[in-house]
């Protein structure tokens, strides 16, 4: 029996997908980021689309990371660490 790995795959892209438009929604307040391992940290996040140059034309490039200040200390998140997003 082989087995399959297509479904799990689509659904990590649906929950990254998730993730990252909450983030886009997000971006310049101040929220709540939930992580896997079950810490929480709040501060300002900061989330932007970086232009693609060259194909496909006015294209957008999103991170794979969010930048989360807390005080004045700045931290990079990799967004599959990222459990739940929330504004507060």
């Amino acid at each position: 029996m082989t087995a399959t790995y297509g479904p799990v795959t689509t659904a990590f892209g649906e929950y990254l997908s998730t993730i990252r438009d909450q983030a886009i929604a997000l971006n310049g307040t101040t929220v709540s980021v939930n992580l896997v391992g079950g810490q929480t940290m709040s501060g300002t996040l900061a989330y932007v689309t970086e232009s693609v140059s060259g194909w496909p034309a006015g294209g957008s490039q999103w991170p794979n990371a969010l930048t989360l200040t807390v005080s004045t200390k700045v931290h990079k998140i990799r967004l599959d660490h990222v459990s739940s997003l929330g504004q507060g």
